[in-house]
């Protein structure tokens, strides 16, 4: 499957057009199957497919399925289906939500919203903000499809004793998520001990697939929305926003 495709197109200079080819983040329609019955169509970059089923299962409510097969099949208008050989039953935290740019449209709704999601009870890994800060910076010289293209979000986990792992990268911020969560659950990774990193902001929606999923802490190259935070402070969760190599903001449990 392309991470990436060149495509022809027009580069302009001081207003004067030329023939040229251009790095494009391929995007593609993925259904995902269950026994046979669509639970969820997506657009994204079709690689680390199984990953990113096995992911966005946990991430959404759906449950672990660590021991789950993906078959991946191409139907004749070209869009990609993806079958779990699992029968996946969401629990009430999975409920869809229309979102917006900052997270969940523009209302509040707090205790709606986190009424089905599970607190962090685990203990909050160990870090130091120049050890976060080089995960970052290392993250960033693997992030392969954004070097080619521009136009690709990524996410990753750190943790203190192995450092950075499982960096995944999508046309779409959610689905980079769900693919390094998936990669996580098949490497056997424990998820309460990791941080989730962000090479974007932080809203609300990515703060659920990590507490759904048991990660208690997130660190974003971004800005965070207010029901990202008050979501994190009411789980016990938390979120280091706008990393810098001397600062960053932080918000929920210290």
């Amino acid at each position: 499957m392309e991470r990436s495709r060149r495509v022809g197109i027009h580069r302009y200079s001081n207003g004067i057009p030329a023939v040229d080819s251009d790095s494009l983040a391929s995007e593609t329609l993925l259904h995902l199957y269950s026994g046979g019955v669509k639970i969820a169509s997506l657009l994204g970059t079709p690689t680390d497919l199984a990953e990113l089923f096995i992911g966005h299962a946990l991430a959404e409510g759906y449950g672990l399925h660590s021991d789950g097969k993906v078959s991946i099949e191409r139907s004749d208008s070209g869009s990609l289906l993806l079958d779990l050989d699992k029968i996946l039953t969401p629990n009430p935290s999975a409920e869809r939500i229309i979102t917006s740019s900052c997270g969940a449209c523009n209302a509040d709704g707090l205790e709606e919203l986190i009424s089905q999601l599970p607190a962090f009870s685990g203990a909050h890994p160990r870090f130091t903000h120049a050890l976060l800060n080089d995960a970052f910076q290392s993250m960033k010289t693997q992030q392969i499809g954004f070097i080619e293209t521009g136009g690709m979000h990524a996410a990753a986990m750190w943790t203190h004793e192995s450092g950075l792992q499982h960096i995944a990268e999508d046309i779409g911020r959610h689905n980079a998520v769900d693919k390094c969560i998936g990669m996580s659950i098949l490497s056997g990774q424990r998820l309460e001990s990791s941080m989730l990193l962000l090479s974007g902001r932080c809203g609300w929606d990515l703060v659920a697939k990590a507490a759904r999923s048991g990660i208690g802490t997130i660190v974003c190259i971004g800005a965070c929305s207010t029901l990202a935070a008050d979501t994190a402070r009411s789980l016990n969760m938390r979120i280091f926003s706008f990393m810098k190599p001397k600062s960053c903001v932080g918000i929920g449990h210290l």
